[in-house]
């Protein structure tokens, strides 16, 4: 159990909190009743802070919305101007092509894929026992 949790769960009944403080004199209860009402306070301010700063963000849309419809502009037309400068991300286009190598047995096989990357088991072997790089193995 988390400590919230836990402290949620002990503080819960009046039992479990009698249990918990049997043994802390009354001057002690009221020092801690103190602290938690000053957090409950600033847990209150902090809400009308954040109430008020939301109602402002409500407002400044509102008025946002009524100058939209004056000018008779639309969401639409400010994403038609926005998509005019955007640029798309560019993938990276990697070349493909058609290596050719003998495996162990003395077959040729031809295998298809780039210049990095991993490669199979027998081409690479191929590769160390020939002495060759990737590039000479290209189909043409």
């Amino acid at each position: 159990m988390k400590l919230l949790d836990e402290i949620h769960h002990r503080l819960g009944s009046k039992s479990r909190i009698r249990s918990l403080f049997k043994d802390i004199s009354v001057h002690e209860l009221e020092k801690m009743l103190d602290r938690l009402k000053d957090v409950h306070k600033e847990k209150l301010q902090s809400r009308v802070k954040e109430d008020a700063r939301r109602q402002k963000k409500l407002d400044d849309i509102a008025a946002i919305q009524k100058e939209m419809a004056e000018l008779g502009v639309t969401l639409s037309d400010l994403d038609s101007i926005g998509d005019s400068g955007k640029s798309t991300k560019r993938r990276r286009v990697v070349a493909k092509h058609t290596f050719q190598y003998e495996n162990a047995a003395g077959e040729t096989i031809e295998w298809e894929g780039s210049t990095t990357g991993r490669l199979p088991k027998e081409f690479q072997e191929y590769l160390e026992k020939t002495k060759k790089k990737r590039a000479e193995c290209i189909v043409k």
